[in-house]
């Protein structure tokens, strides 16, 4: 039995009152796989330490160490901007400033680089490499940052290397170009071509491209080179840039590139060392992998575990995306034991060997964050305005960011961070490809709260492989609610107000999940939950693309325009559905409209629709469960009380009480 003393304690004192009987076992073939997500709490031979029993008698994800471990710290001051040669409101730029600072800041220690009152200026995107680095302003209202990186009139530029620098054949070569209508890139050196980018589905607002001269079509001889390069435009327009280089082979380049991902981009190493397989298969709630080497790791280790998107998996899931990261997720080694790892957190999926899953070392950038500054982007550029890449532990805390080039403040790769009492408004570009989203991408056990948000494309989101990460007590304004792709799992919106619209690119649906034969984006996995949220919208309140097991609705209000309360799409099953209220103003939908016969499994309990078509469930699955609901006529329709407003909370006050 694998379970935590966290869960036993809460799950064994509401089984002798539950009495609750094994669910039938009808419906269980349409499942594509053995369904392991929908626990029943009197089931502990099941429970493992990736779930808790919820005072409700409902088994959630276990939430219990999200976000900053610790909390967010009180960082001490390091050294002013101004003692590294930057200003306050002279025009001046201040990157390579705040830059020098933070790099300072960072080889001592750690500790807060400070703006005063006024107005900086940043011309180039900064870096921070170094851990324990915050940047810390007077406020929002009084430390502003604007970010004004912009193209030359030519509309083309190398950003990486400078003109006349000696290059290796390891040598980043970054290429910057004017976006719009951008259909593809090339890098030359001489006669020969280094790289070409073309766009595609996904290319969005792009317009930086990067290579080294290993990747050149032939052999290039060292010396004087003139590096080159070309962007064309879907009018036919074609943009040239060109400066000399010296190529030297022997010269290994260990220069630290600016990072154009961000204005202020904190940036881990990433993925070191090799890919180490597992010896056996990774089970949902396991503390301890098999792996067949552990070559290179010891105890202390950040590492990834990955389940790559085989064709096999791909079939069981009817995944008709070609690529992206789905199953993964980040966490700790706590000992090694000959060919066995311990993790500090158990598997919230499973990791099979037959998919050839393996764990990598991470090396990120720790503990640190930004603070209590006004950040606003002036181009329209594909630049994020705060990104926290491979960072764990990292927060942003009252930051207002104006009009980012991509995301405001964002996370890739990111573990157990914080993004907290912030306003984010609007943003330059909000076509696909990725733009204008605010949430967690690729990131573990990270939390959002006291966000709010105008204008967004998608927000609150969850995408690529996110996992364990809270987004509560956050306003979001003019945008949608979604899990976008990349089967996320067992993530929480809480206590949000979500105020979808059909505009600024977003769907116009409440929440929407990705379905399976989306090629852009894939599925989304299992447990996800939204828990007594406020959601408008003029489309369907929530609407599952497929392949969602045992989806979580818990004490919301939907207000729904046109459409269902909640769409479920194929092989969406096992959800509990309870406790909600759905106004439903078109007066021709059913509260839940199950779309296929294999969406077995539904519970649907103590729900009251307002308007709408009269029916509580309609298409050709019927649910498992239908207890306690009622219809009213057409009425504003008040917000569920719910005994516990906040799970998180609750299972965070439970975690204290058994330390104690």
């Amino acid at each position: 039995m694998r379970t935590s003393s966290l869960t036993l304690a809460i799950g064994l004192s509401f089984t002798a009152a539950a009495g609750l009987a094994p669910e039938p076992s009808a419906g269980t073939s349409l499942r594509p796989w053995p369904a392991q997500y929908k626990i029943k709490p009197h089931e502990t031979h099941r429970l493992t330490p990736a779930d808790v029993v919820g005072p409700d008698g409902i088994v959630y994800p276990n939430w219990t160490r999200c976000g900053m471990q610790g909390g967010i710290p009180e960082v001490k001051p390091f050294a002013t901007i101004e003692s590294y040669g930057g200003r306050a409101d002279d025009d001046a730029d201040d990157s390579a400033a705040l830059e020098r600072a933070c790099e300072a800041a960072g080889q001592s220690g750690g500790g807060a680089v400070t703006l005063g009152k006024g107005t900086y200026y940043l011309d180039r995107p900064v870096t921070v490499r170094n851990d324990n680095v915050v940047i810390r302003g007077q406020g929002a209202g009084n430390t502003q940052i604007i970010f004004r990186y912009a193209l030359p009139k030519a509309g083309i530029t190398f950003f990486w290397p400078l003109s006349g620098s000696r290059i290796g054949r390891n040598t980043r070569l970054e290429l910057h170009a004017r976006p719009s209508g951008l259909k593809r890139m090339q890098i030359w050196m001489d006669d020969r071509e280094v790289a070409v980018w073309n766009s595609g589905q996904h290319s969005g607002n792009t317009f930086s491209f990067a290579s080294s001269v290993r990747n050149a079509s032939g052999e290039i001889a060292d010396g004087p080179r003139r590096l080159q390069g070309i962007a064309e435009y879907t009018n036919g327009t074609k943009l040239t840039t060109e400066i000399p280089v010296i190529l030297d082979s022997a010269f290994n380049d260990t220069r630290p590139v600016p990072d154009s991902r961000g204005a202020i981009t904190f940036a881990g190493q990433g993925l070191q060392g090799s890919q180490l397989k597992l010896a056996k298969d990774g089970h949902r709630g396991d503390l301890v992998l098999n792996l067949q080497s552990v070559q290179g790791l010891r105890a202390g280790d950040c590492i990834v575990i990955d389940g790559p998107a085989t064709e096999r998996w791909k079939k069981l899931t009817e995944n008709a995306c070609q690529w992206g990261a789905y199953r993964r997720y980040e966490t700790v080694i706590e000992k090694i034991v000959s060919e066995t790892v311990t993790l500090s957190q158990p598997l919230r999926l499973e990791f099979p060997v037959v998919d050839g899953s393996y764990i990598q070392k991470v090396t990120p950038i720790q503990r640190c964050g930004v603070e209590d500054f006004y950040l606003e982007q002036t181009e329209n550029l594909w630049i994020s305005s705060v990104l926290f890449s491979f960072g764990w532990n990292c927060w942003a805390r009252g930051v207002t960011v104006k009009k980012c080039g991509r995301f405001p403040v964002y996370g890739s790769q990111a573990k157990w961070c914080e993004i907290r009492d912030c306003l984010f408004d609007d943003a330059w570009f909000k076509g696909g490809g990725g733009t204008a989203y605010t949430g967690w991408d690729g990131c573990w056990d990270s939390l959002m709260e006291n966000v709010e948000t105008r204008k967004m494309r998608h927000a609150p989101l969850f995408q690529w492989a996110a996992s364990g990460n809270v987004i509560r007590k956050s306003v979001f304004r003019e945008s949608d609610g979604q899990w976008h792709s990349g089967w996320c799992n067992e993530n929480l919106f809480e206590q949000c107000r979500i105020e979808s619209v059909a505009d600024h690119g977003s769907y116009g649906f409440g929440l929407w999940a990705s379905p399976p034969n989306d090629a852009a984006h894939g599925p989304n996995g299992p447990r996800n939950v939204v828990y007594n949220c406020d959601v408008s919208s003029p489309k369907a309140g929530l609407w599952m693309g497929g392949m969602n097991e045992n989806w979580l609705v818990l004490h919301n209000r939907f207000v729904v325009e046109r459409g269902q309360g909640v769409y479920a799409g194929t092989t969406s099953f096992d959800h509990i559905i309870q406790g909600n209220v759905f106004v439903l103003k078109d007066g021709k939908s059913p509260m839940l409209f199950l779309s296929r016969t294999n969406c077995v499994g539904v519970e649907v309990r103590d729900n009251r629709v307002y308007g709408g078509n009269g029916q509580i469930a309609s298409g050709p699955a019927k649910p498992l469960v239908m207890d306690g609901n009622q219809v009213f006529p057409l009425g504003d329709g008040p917000r569920p009380l719910p005994a516990v407003p906040s799970i998180y909370e609750w299972q965070q006050n439970q975690a204290r009480a058994s330390r104690r």
